[in-house]
């Protein structure tokens, strides 16, 4: 027997930051591109708000039951990608659905989060190591797919995903420890082999900066920091930023709106948005700590994860801590498929707030 719990249970604390993400997203798009891409932005927003309380009104078990069904639609879009995608900027990864184009990659962020839980559930499935090879083969084969569009920012989504359910599934420490050791073992095969020319010179200038000659080499790392550092204390002001507004700054609207908010509104005011970001988080830590159905608690865990890796990777790439590679900052940067992604997560976690369980799932849930 279920039991729905109506707004009484709604996280508001969580909807308001969130709704501060998204002015901020208005603003900033509108302040790094046009204001035709942020009336575009509003209405991704306008779909994304009725997705997410579209999804509000569906039991996240009955989208649970379907998950493998859902993984494997997800899937398939990701090998048409490969051979029918838009190609914008050298990545293929993009499909046209009329004047429409969907980003598969950032679905399967959902898909995989959803599938794994399932797999998980069962603690049964997971007692020896054998236990965690499908789950594993679950994670490795859409990552293969979307680094061969390429996408590394993304594909390396899905790891600390896997790793975050695994752990709170309860899988032994060392089982986890021998995947780490393992993977690491196979970075110089990805080095030589896998990684583009592209993205080993981004790793080489993040490594060794000041060995890189070649300006075109290190240009989106140099003018993210210089646009951070010019915003100062108190910032330019909203529209006034001169690398962002010269367009010195590449993709401001989209991978790099950090740096273009760092210069507008200056540290001590993007240092408030991140304090928004962390209490987002712990919010969401939260929901996954109180909850008590196991399904429940392992969503929650892989999408907490998911907005933790996005906006942490996002960040440090902006500030020079982490090779650039392209990946959204959740809830701000411009893109749909981003956005709606982010819109479906969220009502996942909210899924799970607002629903409270007599009983756990039925034996058929893990059939």
């Amino acid at each position: 027997m279920y039991r729905l719990v109506g707004l009484r249970n709604f996280d508001w604390l969580i909807f308001l930051v969130v709704c501060l993400f998204l002015s901020t997203s208005f603003f900033f798009v509108w302040s790094a591109s046009s204001e035709s891409f942020a009336f575009k932005q509003l209405i991704w927003i306008g779909v994304g708000v009725t997705v997410f309380s579209v999804l509000l009104m569906v039991d996240y078990y009955s989208i649970g039951k379907i998950s493998y069904i859902l993984y494997l639609i997800v899937l398939f879009c990701l090998f048409l990608v490969l051979l029918f995608g838009k190609t914008v900027y050298g990545a293929q990864r993009w499909l046209m659905i009329g004047p429409i184009s969907i980003q598969p990659s950032e679905m399967m962020k959902i898909a995989l989060v959803l599938v794994l839980s399932r797999c998980f559930v069962d603690k049964k499935s997971i007692a020896g190591f054998s236990g965690i090879i499908f789950p594993l083969a679950l994670t490795l084969l859409p990552m293969t797919l979307i680094m061969k569009q390429p996408d590394l920012g993304t594909s390396l989504i899905l790891i600390p995903v896997f790793f975050s359910i695994m752990f709170i599934a309860g899988v032994k420490t060392r089982y986890m420890f021998t995947i780490i050791a393992f993977t690491l073992s196979t970075i110089p095969f990805f080095w030589y082999f896998v990684l583009h020319t592209y993205q080993k010179t981004r790793v080489v200038c993040f490594l060794w900066p000041d060995t890189v000659s070649n300006w075109g080499t290190g240009y989106h790392r140099i003018q993210s920091l210089i646009t951070i550092g010019s915003g100062g204390s108190l910032g330019s002001g909203w529209g006034k930023g001169v690398q962002s507004q010269l367009n010195f700054l590449p993709q401001g609207h989209t991978d790099f709106i950090f740096s273009v908010i760092a210069e507008e509104w200056g540290f001590y005011r993007v240092g408030a948005l991140l304090c928004l970001y962390v209490v987002f988080l712990a919010c969401c830590i939260g929901i996954a700590l109180n909850t008590r159905d196991p399904y429940g608690r392992l969503i929650v865990t892989g999408f907490t994860a998911m907005f933790a890796a996005q906006i942490l990777i996002n960040v440090a790439m902006t500030i020079g801590l982490a090779p650039i590679t392209g990946l959204p900052l959740p809830f701000i940067s411009y893109g749909g498929s981003s956005l709606i992604s982010s819109f479906i997560a969220l009502s996942f976690i909210f899924n799970v707030r607002m629903r409270n369980r007599v009983a756990l799932a039925k034996d058929g849930f893990y059939g």
